[in-house]
């Protein structure tokens, strides 16, 4: 009587650990069967793409260019108004944040909030330069 849930079990994980392989397996599959999609994080290589992509005629071209410059500068002025709320949720949230960390805790954090301020900083200052 002690016996027969065992081989219930090791059926059920039997199943369970076939389920997760096949996942495992398919998942990888299908992502070394797809094409990689490369995004370009300079604004000229992803309309140059994007023109390729497209066999845009040159008319063509300068008039997503210039719809691609109407966006951009649709997109400061709107975040000029929002950037200041949003800067203030994520202060807010990291003040919240540092109410349960202990003080190695919070000195990591601080760290961790600098490296990535440093990171946004030369990533901002490398697509200035590239426009």
């Amino acid at each position: 009587m002690s016996q027969s849930p065992r081989p219930k079990s090791l059926a059920l994980m039997f199943i369970l650990g076939a389920l997760l392989t096949g996942g495992a397996v398919g998942f990888v599959a299908a992502r070394a069967a797809s094409q990689p999609v490369v995004m370009a994080t300079d604004d000229r290589a992803m309309r140059a793409a994007l023109a390729r992509e497209l066999e845009l005629t040159p008319q063509q071209t300068a008039s997503v260019d210039s719809a691609w410059d109407w966006r951009r500068a649709r997109s400061r002025e709107i975040m000029t108004v929002v950037r200041p709320a949003l800067d203030s949720v994520r202060d807010s949230a990291r003040v919240l944040m540092m109410t349960t960390l202990s003080e190695s805790q919070k000195e990591r954090f601080r760290a961790l909030i600098e490296r990535n301020q440093r990171i946004a900083d030369s990533t901002a200052k490398a697509r200035a330069n590239t426009r």
